[in-house]
């Protein structure tokens, strides 16, 4: 027993090594099936008396990552056919382009000048995102020489504690904010790429509703003041007067005519946006405090002569980016009331960063999250007749997969780029049409699902572990619920391969069970199977309904077990889940799961509901006490629903033991382990590297794709902190 566990936890960290280090990035990345797009309706051209429809997106190129978008030939080809701009994902972001070495501080990252080159070519315009951030931003730019460090020693982290010996003093940092804007905009249009940005984020959240002024405590704040703010916004506003003005011919026009096709909005932009406290702080450093006081901290020919002080009324900025990171249990109504306030405040919104987390587990969230998407467009419609000048709304992402959030299924478009009802909702509210889908209208074409749990390949080369959640597995009880795990070494296909996995149900109470989600298949009969393995004497399986309907009873005989039976989905069902249960509260495993549409001219009847009164004889419960809702069924038939006799042998491998009945010593020799485990993983890891890489590729040989299903999401009241970098 010690030998497993010890084998089976080094084999399990040699798979998240290879996992997130991309050891088995050698495997061949697997094809996806993309669908045709070029009927999609254009969202830009739908729109396009209200606001620009666009995408970010981000290039191959830049991580070498196979699920991103420039570089991919079908996903370029949907972003034309739908939007009419973009936004780089990361590539811009000054953690890429930022050099010390060179002269203007700015060396443009290869990817980004790729998605700049694309977008000219293809007459797709684009926001810069983003020149000042406190994240993902270069440490070097506050050092004295470009060498910070922390702690005393060197340190890339740009959002480490420098130490205060390596910091430049406040005008040198002041300078050096210049000379990377200038950089940044001179490069832009001395290459062709002036008309491309309609719009540019200069300041990326720089709010802290915890601090006296609303501001972050970033190096920018700490080593300059709240005015740092003023001047990235001052030296964007000279950057772009001065370089359209140099470069106007390259782009057939007059340096002292109009340069507005080559002059872009200037914005801020941050997320939690709609909350009262947040969206005040914002409005209030952007349009009333007065840094620039009579323009006594600096002047400049870019300053509006009669202006204020604030950054507003001298002119530097154009409008407010709304990141619109929410989900579909968001109130519209804040939301709305935000839009129209910054819309009040300066010239313009932007939605900039738009992705809406999916709420539902079951697969009903394909329709719950169309609707909002729907309510979301039709308000912003309404709110644009009505004088909000919102002038772009951006999705943050193309497909699910590729999106930050991708276990929240966020986004309009699935991996294989066929487009979600979240887009069909987009294109009724444009038309102004009633929302009229339904449960089974939002399902995507089913087809038969077979789970064994084994790590696949995602398509971007890398082998990754299911998630129970994801594929539709969840806890099932009136009072307590189980923890749903995968377990190393107790499968039933690979069990004589020594690895492999199975599906765990941990749990301490007899209602602590299993349900797993088969909503996709509304209106079809289904044949279900899969295999169990208890310590427990019985299994029972079947709907979970307001009233259980129990469908396949066995004795368990303490290895795998097959259940079986089939059964037809009403197609008005709200859900359908399939539940597991026990007559024990032990840990038990479930493996190998398949649901089979059955084909319409198998004419063979539903299994029938198993008596309450043979249910509660399996469970070692009293007949009396059932109550006598389920139809009767013939003795034949309950000895068919009967399993064979119960083993008292039970499978040694499995790993887990029974809540409440392990002996001490057994704790003990538990405890043992673990320690013996931790010192192998130390000192043997090296020795065993080889062979686990050997085994974890044979694995993925083997490995079949998962039902993409989407993880259930808590509702977020805030963004995380951390940055959207991969």
């Amino acid at each position: 027993m010690m030998k497993k566990r010890i084998m089976a936890a080094v084999l399990a960290l040699m798979l998240a090594l290879c996992t997130f280090t991309g050891l088995t990035g050698s495997t061949a990345v697997s094809a996806i099936d993309y669908v045709d797009t070029s009927e999609y309706e254009s969202l830009a051209e739908l729109y396009k008396d209200y606001f620009r429809m666009g995408s970010a997106c981000e290039a191959i190129s830049h991580w070498n990552d196979k699920s991103k978008e420039i570089g991919n030939k079908y996903k370029e080809e949907l972003i034309l056919n739908v939007f009419n701009s973009i936004t780089c994902g990361n590539e811009m972001k000054p953690a890429y382009n930022f050099d010390g070495k060179s002269p203007t501080l700015y060396t443009p990252d290869r990817a980004a000048v790729e998605m700049m080159e694309w977008a000219k070519q293809n007459g797709m315009k684009m926001r810069g995102h983003t020149l000042l951030w406190h994240s993902q931003n270069s440490p070097a730019i506050y050092a004295i020489d470009f060498k910070p460090t922390s702690g005393g020693k060197p340190t890339t982290n740009g959002e480490a504690t420098l130490d205060a010996d390596c910091l430049v003093d406040r005008e040198t940092l002041i300078e050096r904010m210049k000379t990377y804007i200038y950089g940044v905009m001179e490069f832009v249009y001395s290459s062709g790429y002036g008309d491309v940005f309609y719009a540019w984020d200069v300041l990326n959240e720089a709010t802290d509703d915890s601090k006296g002024d609303g501001l972050r405590r970033s190096h920018w704040y700490n080593m300059i003041g709240p005015e740092y703010i003023y001047y990235a916004f001052l030296f964007a506003r000279e950057a772009t007067v001065k370089y359209a003005k140099e470069y106007a011919s390259l782009y057939g026009l007059s340096s002292d005519g109009d340069l507005s096709p080559i002059l872009p909005k200037l914005y801020y932009n941050d997320y939690n946006e709609w909350f009262s406290q947040r969206r005040d702080n914002i409005i209030s450093f952007l349009t009333e405090r007065k840094y620039n006081d009579g323009h006594a901290m600096v002047q400049s020919d870019v300053i509006k002569p009669d202006g204020d002080g604030t950054i507003y009324g001298d002119g530097l900025i154009d409008g407010i980016g709304m990141q619109g990171h929410i989900n579909d249990k968001q109130n519209l109504d804040s939301y709305m009331l935000a839009l129209e306030k910054y819309s009040d405040a300066v010239d313009e919104v932007q939605i900039t960063e738009l992705d809406i987390e999916a709420t539902k587990n079951d697969d009903n969230r394909w329709l719950f999250q169309a609707k909002f998407f729907y309510e979301f467009f039709a308000r912003l419609i309404e709110e644009k007749k009505n004088g909000a000048n919102l002038v772009a709304v951006t999705l943050w992402g193309l497909t699910d997969g590729s999106s930050w959030k991708a276990q929240t299924t966020p986004l309009a478009f699935y991996d294989d780029l066929e487009k979600k009802p979240a887009f069909d909702a987009m294109v009724l509210a444009a038309k102004g049409e009633e929302f009229n889908m339904t449960l089974a209208s939002t399902q995507r074409e089913v087809k038969d699902s077979f789970i064994d749990f084994e790590p696949y390949d995602s398509g971007n080369g890398l082998l990754t572990p299911v998630n129970p959640k994801t594929a539709g597995f969840f806890s099932r009880g009136s009072g307590h619920t189980a923890n749903i795990l995968l377990q190393m070494n107790t499968n039933h296909t690979e069990k004589e391969e020594g690895v492999g996995y199975a599906l765990k149900v941990n749990r301490k109470e007899n209602d602590a069970t299993l349900k797993f989600d088969a909503s996709m298949y509304a209106g079809k009969t289904v044949d279900v199977r899969f295999y169990v393995m208890t310590k427990d004497k019985a299994v029972v399986a079947g709907i979970d309904r307001d009233e259980a309907m129990p469908l396949s009873a066995i004795n368990a005989t303490g290895d795998w077990d097959e259940m079986s039976f089939r059964f037809t989905i009403p197609e008005d069902t709200p859900s359908e889940y399939i539940y597991v249960e026990t007559d024990g509260h032990a840990d038990f495993f479930v493996d190998d799961v398949s649901i089979t549409i059955v084909p319409e001219d198998d004419k063979a009847p539903d299994s029938q509901v198993i008596p309450a009164e043979k249910i509660f004889a399996l469970l070692g419960g009293s007949a009396e006490a059932a109550e006598e809702t389920t139809p009767a069924i013939t003795e034949e038939d309950v000895e068919k629903a009967a399993a064979e006799p119960a083993s008292e042998t039970a499978k040694e491998e499995m790993t887990a033991k029974e809540d409440g009945s392990e002996q001490k010593n057994e704790a003990a020799q538990e405890s043992g382990s673990n320690a013996i485990v931790i010192i192998l993983i130390i000192c043997g890891a090296a020795l065993v590297i080889g062979i686990a890489i050997g085994i974890l590729i044979a694995r993925i040989k083997r490995t079949k794709p998962v039902e993409s299903k989407a993880e259930d999401s808590k509702v977020e009241e805030s963004k995380a902190e951390e940055s959207k970098e991969e």
